[in-house]
């Protein structure tokens, strides 16, 4: 029992590893003492009887509501953007709040069971990190349930702090509620498709860090360079494809003076034979490929420096344009499963928090 309360029950976010070892050992050594003399029986005795249940109890994390977690732990933060703007981020505590039902979600329906979209807010609970549906799956664990189940969730979960101040879904959330209100999906898909969009809902940008987020892009910018004619020409084509918010992102890249440095790198160098960004999603590929490059670099006249440490470069690309990131990312996943000299790339993706 002791094993399993300094193993499991306690939560390493309220006692330190020395404490947890010292709960562990500690009643091998009243055990000892016991044995030793008649006052540390009688010790011993108020110990083990009155004050270390009541310290245990304490210790252990009880359950709450997703009400309670919200207001216990900052599931988001505003980070100011240098060049301009800022960034409304999910914490690890928000991350953890999506992915762990989701996970709730998806491994109920690889036991085949679902809710069938039949459990409420107050059905979510809440112990220490760790995620549970009160209410017990009574329904068939289909593809279509499974969909109904996360439409649902994402319903229940998009609560205020997850919205900006005119109430639209922060960022990335915005784009993992679509993907679960209104999936790419449909109900009844192949298993190829269906493995891939778990595949893809598992490691959604909303649910990793902006450095892990920033990493990949970086990682699949760096395999595009390395692929031969043929696999290159999938990822133009599919790239050409994705979808734009915006009829010209180029007027979200100038709000930021970072963004807009690249953006103008030598427009008015009579030597440039560099080709002007277009307002289509290649050349915003393109784009963002050259600030992961140059984004940060020193001014080439003055060497002036323009961001304060290379943590920036984390925020500012991936929060202007999270939409056309989380396109590219799923499409790159449901068209070519991320193989081939993506393969790499996805999978320390996959590894990171």
């Amino acid at each position: 029992m002791w094993i399993l309360l300094c193993a499991e029950w306690i939560s390493t976010n309220r006692v330190h590893d020395g404490l947890r070892m010292a709960i562990l050992a500690a009643p091998w050594t009243i055990g000892i003492l016991y044995c030793s003399t008649d006052w540390v029986r009688d010790v011993c005795w108020v110990l083990m009887l009155y004050i270390w249940p009541q310290w245990m109890l304490n210790l252990i994390p009880g359950e709450g509501s997703v009400r309670q977690y919200l207001n216990k732990y900052g599931v988001v933060d505003t980070h100011p953007i240098e060049g301009g703007g800022s960034a409304v981020i999910c914490t690890k505590y928000g991350r953890n709040l999506w992915s762990g039902f989701i996970k709730v979600i998806t491994d109920a329906h690889n036991r085949h069971q679902s809710w069938g979209g039949q459990f409420t807010m107050e059905d979510l609970r809440m112990s220490g990190h760790r995620c549970r549906i009160k209410r017990e799956p009574m329904c068939d664990g289909s593809f279509a349930n499974l969909l109904l189940d996360l439409s649902m969730l994402a319903r229940l979960l998009l609560v205020d702090e997850f919205r900006d101040s005119q109430g639209y879904p922060i960022s990335y959330i915005q784009e993992l509620y679509n993907l679960m209100v209104s999936p790419t999906v449909g109900s009844c898909p192949s298993k190829a498709k269906k493995e891939k969009f778990l595949k893809f809902l598992h490691n959604h940008p909303a649910v990793k860090s902006p450095r892990a987020v920033t990493i990949l892009i970086s990682a699949v910018f760096q395999a595009y360079k390395s692929m031969g004619q043929i696999e290159k020409q999938k990822v133009d084509d599919l790239v050409a494809k994705t979808k734009l918010t915006t009829k010209d992102w180029r007027v979200d890249a100038a709000l930021n003076s970072l963004l807009n440095k690249v953006l103008l790198f030598k427009y008015n160098d009579p030597n440039n034979t560099l080709t002007s960004y277009a307002p289509n999603s290649c050349d915003l590929f393109r784009f963002l490929w050259n600030f992961q490059q140059h984004g940060g670099d020193a001014n080439q006249g003055d060497k002036k420096q323009n961001i304060s440490n290379l943590e920036e470069l984390e925020y500012i690309a991936s929060y202007r344009f999270p939409t056309f990131i989380s396109t590219l990312i799923e499409d790159l996943v449901m068209v070519l499963d991320m193989q081939g000299m993506l393969q790499y790339a996805w999978e320390n993706y996959t590894c990171s928090a």
